[in-house]
């Protein structure tokens, strides 16, 4: 029996919301809303960061769905913090690595620097392709 894609769980980091928003699939996103986790630190990145300009697509999105907007528990601060101190990464990033990391869920991700990071870390990456073709 083949285990859907649906049961599991994806952490999306600000460049692939970007890209998906980009490429007009936010309604794929709302459709997979149960499987979706944003860290706190990327929706603020994509939804108030002055030189993120989606026509406001990506601000709306976080406000309307806050549920999928999560917060650090356990040790994911701890991570981000060790993470965030690494050489060429930046908040955002950081904290969906530490997220994907500590809660062992796939990241979907675009930045070719922070994919690295993060698979360096033990972190299943995936591109916004990937996961919109899932």
């Amino acid at each position: 029996m083949a285990v859907q894609r649906e049961l599991f769980q994806y952490i999306l980091d600000a460049s692939s919301l970007i890209n998906i928003d980009r490429d007009n699939r936010m309604n794929l996103l709302r459709k997979r809303k149960g499987s979706v986790i944003i860290p706190q630190k990327v929706a603020d990145e994509v939804a108030f960061h002055p030189l993120i300009r989606s026509d406001d697509r990506l601000r709306k999105f976080v406000i309307k769905y806050p549920e999928l907007v999560a917060q650090f528990k356990n040790n994911e601060e701890e991570e981000y913090l060790r993470l965030r101190r690494q050489h060429g990464i930046h908040d955002a990033d950081a904290a969906a690595i530490a997220m994907a990391k500590r809660r062992q869920l796939t990241l979907v991700i675009d930045d070719k620097k922070a994919k690295e990071k993060a698979e360096n870390h033990g972190v299943e990456t995936l591109t916004w392709q990937d996961f919109v073709k899932g």
